[in-house]
Formats: structure tokens, C-alpha cells, sequence
């Protein structure tokens, strides 16, 4: 229950309210992926379209949970790690709407899920208090290179998920060419992320590029999946495509979180 109540954002007081909010949504991608587990052993159809369903109940919890964090704070929800991590988790889920229209296919239930559940209870162990902004923070171009690197963010995770779904016996259910649609989705969003990113940190620290270790990280991370686009371009496919998913998100895992607790810099309050 500790990790849950860490979940309420300090500008909070209501008990209701912060259930209603996060932990309703944590909830819900946790029965998502209780009743998607279930319905796999059990071979309960019906199971599945629960988990659908709770899936989509998460998304409108933490939909609420936003914007009423929005109002409370007079700002975007933009300006720490916290609150970017929420930004994160939302992008999940329209990303796996669309993979289920563009394909017919729920197998992505699962992947988006357990993405959704574990980045959740990440959320749980981050400092949930809210600050005034920085003057730093206080740009237009924050909210451009928060979303787009967020989104970017997301894509990368449901890729990594879908991936390692993909990498039972079967193989069944999720199309390859989908991980890479969202690879390459993900990629042209951290572009855009590292571009607006450098905009900004030239109008608040009058530096395109400080090699700050989040910038660094940052860039690693994008080679990362270039190379990786580029294998697959040139015919690696399968088990292999599948692996490098996921070892480039472990490099996404260290830029986001890692970097933040292990090399700090000027990007330590995101």
C-alpha cells in the first residue's frame, strides 16, 4: 500500500480523488494483465475482452488523472520525472488502440499491459511532490520536446513488450512488420524530441548541445535504434530483430532513469 499512496501527487488531499485517479488506472493494467494471463491458460476468450476492456479503463483513469493535475498545478504536467512518466504511460495506450485497428489483432492487449503496469509501478517509487517551475522550465518549447520524447518513449516500450511476446514458441499474433511501424514511429519522434531539445536548452542555457549526460545518453540511444533500423533494412528479422527491440530499450531505461540517479547534470530534475 506504500508504493500505492505514492502514487497521489502531493497537491492532493483527497483519498478519493488520488484513488480515482492513479492507482484506479494501475489497477485497472493490472487486471488487464491478470485477466489477459488467465484467459491465455485457460483459453477464455471472454477473459480477453475483460482485459481489452480494463485496458481502456486505465487509459481513461489516468486521462482524468491528468487533466485534473493540470488544473490543480495551473500548468502542463511536464516539469519532473514524475509527471512525465504519466505523460508516457497515456501515450501507451492510444499507440495500442491503434496497432488493434491497423491489425484486428488483440495479442497487443498483453504487451501493452505489462508496459503499462510495470511503468506504473515505476511511477511508484518516483518523488511525486510538485515544485514551482524553474525558470528554465518555463518555455514553450518544454512542452513540444516533453511530448515528443515521451511519445517516442512509449513506442519504444510497446515495441520491447511486443517484442518479447513475440518471442514465445508460436510466435503468433503480433505481426513483425508492426514492431517495426512502431520502431520507426518512435525513432521520428526522438528526433524530433532531440531537435526541440536542443532549441530549448539554446533559449534557456545559451548552448545548442552541452554533451550534458542526458544529451549524450540521449544520442546514444537514437544511434541505437538507427542501427537497429538499418539491420532490419538489410534483412535481419525475426528472434534477432526481436532482441535488439529489447536490448535498445534497455538503453531507453538507462536515458530515462538511470542517467537521473547515476550521472545527474542538468537534466536531473526530469
Amino acid at each position: 500500500m506504500g508504493g500505492l499512496r505514492r502514487l497521489r501527487p502531493a497537491s492532493y488531499r483527497s483519498p478519493f480523488m488520488a484513488a480515482l485517479i492513479f492507482n484506479a488506472a494501475f489497477g485497472f493494467s493490472l487486471a488487464a494483465l491478470a485477466a489477459w494471463s488467465a484467459g491465455y491458460v485457460f483459453k477464455k476468450q471472454r477473459l480477453a475482452a475483460i482485459a481489452a476492456w480494463s485496458l481502456g479503463l486505465a487509459w481513461l483513469a489516468l486521462s482524468a488523472g491528468l487533466a485534473a493535475l493540470w488544473l490543480k498545478l495551473g500548468r502542463p504536467p511536464l516539469s519532473n520525472q514524475y509527471e512525465s512518466l504519466l505523460v508516457l504511460l497515456w501515450f501507451i495506450f492510444p499507440l495500442a488502440f491503434y496497432f488493434y485497428r491497423a491489425t484486428g489483432k488483440t495479442e497487443i492487449v498483453p504487451a501493452a499491459a505489462l508496459a503499462a503496469s510495470a511503468l506504473f509501478g515505476a511511477a511508484a517509487l518516483l518523488d511525486s511532490t510538485a515544485r514551482p517551475l524553474m525558470p528554465a522550465l518555463r518555455s514553450d518549447w518544454l512542452i513540444i520536446h516533453v511530448l515528443s520524447s515521451m511519445a517516442a518513449y512509449a513506442a519504444f516500450a510497446l515495441a520491447a513488450a511486443a517484442a518479447a511476446w513475440t518471442l514465445r514458441k508460436d510466435r503468433a499474433g503480433i505481426p513483425e512488420d508492426f514492431l517495426l511501424r512502431l520502431t520507426k514511429a518512435g525513432f521520428a519522434f526522438l528526433t524530433l524530441g532531440i531537435i526541440t531539445g536542443s532549441v530549448w536548452a539554446d533559449t534557456a542555457w545559451g548552448a545548442w548541445w552541452s554533451w550534458d549526460p542526458k544529451e549524450t545518453w540521449s544520442l546514444i540511444t537514437w544511434l541505437a535504434y538507427a542501427v537497429a533500423l538499418h539491420l532490419r533494412k538489410n534483412g535481419v528479422r525475426g528472434a534477432t530483430f526481436s532482441i535488439i527491440l529489447i536490448v535498445c530499450f534497455a538503453l531507453v531505461l538507462f536515458t530515462y532513469f538511470g542517467v537521473n540517479f547515476l550521472l545527474g547534470g542538468m537534466h536531473s530534475y526530469a
